[in-house]
């Protein structure tokens, strides 16, 4: 049979399509734990295109 046809990666921040040797970056931010009621710190591994997007990112999630 044959296999299906892999997706490409999009970038995080605007939804382009990237090639597997893009910019991946750890976003860190906050969550809510709704059973705890309580915030958390949560770290993400994120695909980019351009680091000006991985930065503008992190500093979009920290307020």
């Amino acid at each position: 049979m044959s296999e299906p046809a892999a997706t490409p990666t999009k970038c995080t921040r605007c939804g382009k399509a990237i090639e597997i040797t893009g910019i991946y970056k750890t976003i860190i931010d906050q969550a809510y734990d709704p059973v705890r009621r309580k915030k958390y710190v949560r770290e993400q591994y994120l695909p980019f295109c351009s680091m000006e997007h991985a930065t503008h990112e992190q500093m979009s999630r920290e307020g």
